[in-house]
């Protein structure tokens, strides 16, 4: 994984709480990659995904290397380490993602080499973090709760659209779909599936993708077509903070794209604001 006598090396049981303390620096940043490495945290593959640069007990930065290619708080002098260590391997992410800055510097050194398997770049993906709704969005009612084991079937075709939608690939390709089934079966086991559901049908769904210190953060937002411009959105963003704040972490953010204007207003007036700016460049 790293050459004799480099700076960049897989990180090791031994350095894995300076490593999590660095992630937990920037929690809402670093929220998907700090819960992966947190899972992996005692684990034999923690090495194959994860690498930092500098010593093993200050880390100069971290970097995911497995279904994404994320850079956790890393100087500038990591990431152009990071960006030369990778630039060579073949790829095996997704996506490139994480902090603007940070991916933009990662960037120059992979583009030579990976940039002509891109599907899309977007470069701007506002960070957010929840205060309060406003009180519109409050008093439109909505019967937000988390899905129930028995539910699957009903959440599922809610979460395909909302894939093909957001990310602009099919999840039933490949295993016809069952790697993400089973994602969304997980997610709803450990209650971090919220749904707006009427006549068994899914109007409003969105998770608790990623756990990660003192913030949660909101995946896979998706309002029926049919129920757009309603108000559905705004109502149900503004609860689902409120319950997500009881249920899982006192901190809720989300990120979305810059040109999603509906998406935009909605969480504005759900009660959040910009703490910062992703990007994610997709394969």
């Amino acid at each position: 994984m790293f050459r004799r006598g480099g700076r960049v090396r897989a990180i090791r049981p031994g350095g894995i709480e300076a490593a999590l303390s660095l992630a937990l620096s920037e929690p809402a940043t670093n929220a998907l990659a700090g819960a992966r490495l947190r899972e992996l945290a005692r684990s034999a593959a923690l090495g194959q995904e994860f690498s930092l640069a500098g010593e093993e007990q200050r880390p100069e930065g971290l970097l995911w290397h497995g279904v994404n290619l994320a850079p956790i708080s890393a100087t500038a002098q990591a990431l152009e380490d990071f960006g030369r260590h990778q630039a060579h391997r073949s790829r095996r992410a997704s996506s490139v993602a994480g902090e603007r800055r940070a991916v933009e510097i990662l960037w120059e050194h992979l583009a030579p080499f990976w940039g002509e398997d891109v599907r899309e770049y977007r470069w701007s993906q506002p960070l957010l973090l929840a205060d309060d709704p406003d009180a519109a969005a409050q008093r439109v009612p909505v019967s937000l709760r988390p899905a129930v084991p028995g539910e699957e079937e009903a959440v599922f075709p809610a979460a395909v659209a909302m894939f093909r939608e957001e990310v602009g690939v099919d999840p039933l390709a490949g295993d016809g779909g069952r790697s993400y089934r089973g994602r969304i079966a997980e997610l709803i086991r450990r209650r971090r599936t919220y749904v707006i559901i009427e006549g068994g049908e899914v109007l409003f769904k969105a998770d608790v993708g990623a756990l990660f210190g003192p913030v949660a953060q909101i995946h896979g937002v998706w309002v029926r077509p049919d129920q757009r411009g309603r108000g559905m959105g705004r109502a149900g963003m503004a609860d689902l903070v409120r319950q997500v704040r009881r249920d899982h972490a006192p901190q809720v953010s989300l990120y979305v794209n810059d040109f999603n204007e509906p998406a935009r207003r909605a969480y504005d007036a759900a009660g959040f604001r910009q703490v910062g700016e992703l990007t994610t460049i997709l394969f």
